[in-house]
């Protein structure tokens, strides 16, 4: 049995409260205990915090490992598809490397992929976070991956059959997720982030075949319309979310308890301000940041669950840089740093469909822990720095331990 003692510390549990000092005992992947002082056997390795604040390991929402490029290394996403293996399972260490214990798949070409990281990380024999694997971004039509024309449901006729049999294929892959692209996105098609992707009864014949495989829906979804289709038709996760008008609010609101929210600010972030070239009027991106910026404090303030992660993956935006949405949930949409921690640990944990077991420090969750130098309940730009952590702990593994 693998035991750590983690004294000296103050606990950040990721519920938003205030962090208390407490000692945390950790046997094989779980918490056992958090009290004010724990004694232990001389078989347990005592790890002193220092003084340093012991919070939940992070959670992104909406991850692209996929996309291969990573703050050590630039994809241009041309490679034969054997690197492209490679690369989803380096961007996964890389993650984990600045803090992000778990991950929720926004897409990747090669679903393959995803689920033979997803396998290798859970087995502990490469470095990476607790993950979820998800298809490609299921287009209008179903299109190969990677080909996004974007033309609307005006000018093609209803196909629920397609839809289904795409959910169906990518669950006999083994994913975890089928994500549909409900609108475009003017980023790369210039002008589509408010034109409908999908008819309804396409969209409920894959929410029909999804419950039927076991697998999550997530949407790609700008305009008000799809948000509130995707309400609709029990889609679990909404990226985006950017044009939401108040009866797609009022509906994402409703579906509180069913739903999350990812407004991913991080790629906002980064064309308005990484881009070799400034964005064209186009791709909507000053809408986009002044809409995003209107909306998800709306949605805050009425109790929808908001998690981070921002689209990285990107060369202009890398993986290794997703601890800026903890800031951009601070500085753009209002959240406490407290609350911005919440967003990506208890809700990102239930996000995961891990609710009751990860997320939180608590008697009986997974071991994911991150000690920080500071205190991020103040300072949130903290955890843009892995120079910060002094301890990355990720299922009871240590992953990184530099008590300087």
């Amino acid at each position: 049995m693998t035991s750590y003692l983690i004294t000296n510390a103050r606990v950040f549990d990721g519920s938003g409260a205030p962090a208390e000092h407490a000692d945390v005992l950790v046997e094989n992947d779980r918490i056992i205990m958090v009290a004010d002082r724990i004694e232990t056997g001389p078989d347990t390795r005592v790890i002193d915090g220092a003084g340093c604040v012991l919070t939940p390991g992070l959670i992104d929402g909406h991850a692209h490992l996929g996309f291969g490029s990573s703050v050590e290394h630039v994809s241009d996403r041309t490679e034969p598809d054997e690197e492209k293996v490679l690369l989803t399972a380096h961007c996964g260490r890389v993650l984990l490397d600045h803090g992000f214990t778990s991950a929720y798949s926004g897409g990747n070409r090669l679903p393959g992929a995803e689920v033979a990281v997803r396998k290798a990380f859970a087995e502990g024999w490469m470095p990476g976070p607790r993950f979820r694997a998800a298809s490609w971004e299921g287009s209008a039509g179903m299109v190969s991956p990677g080909q996004y024309d974007f033309p609307g449901t005006d000018v093609r006729p209803s196909d629920p059959q397609s839809v289904a049999d795409f959910v169906s294929a990518m669950a006999d892959r083994g994913v975890d997720i089928v994500k549909l692209s409900l609108t475009g996105e003017s980023a790369v098609v210039e002008g589509t982030s408010r034109v409908l992707q999908f008819h309804p009864e396409e969209l409920a014949a894959a929410a029909a075949t999804a419950r039927e495989r076991g697998v999550w829906l997530t949407a790609h979804a700008h305009s008000a319309e799809a948000i509130t289709m995707a309400v609709e038709h029990g889609i679990r996760a909404i990226y985006h979310a950017t044009f939401a008008d108040q009866t797609a609010i009022d509906a994402l609101a409703a579906a509180r308890d069913r739903v999350f929210v990812a407004p991913t600010p991080g790629i906002i972030w980064a064309h308005l301000h990484d881009m070799e070239h400034p964005p064209t009027e186009g791709m909507e991106t000053q809408e986009t940041f002044e809409s995003i910026c209107r909306v998800a404090p709306e949605l805050h303030k009425r109790g929808v669950r908001l998690v981070i992660g921002g689209d990285y993956g990107f060369g202009f935006n890398p993986i290794g840089r997703n601890a800026r949405d903890l800031r951009l949930f601070v500085e753009w949409f209002g959240l406490s740093p407290a609350e911005a921690l919440r967003c990506a640990t208890e809700f990102g944990g239930q996000l995961m469909g891990l609710g009751d077991e990860l997320g939180l420090i608590r008697p009986g969750y997974l071991a994911d822990l991150l000690l920080v130098r500071g205190d991020p309940t103040t300072d949130i730009t903290l955890m843009q720095d892995p120079a910060n952590f002094a301890l990355i702990m990720a299922g009871g593994r240590v992953h990184k331990l530099d008590p300087s």
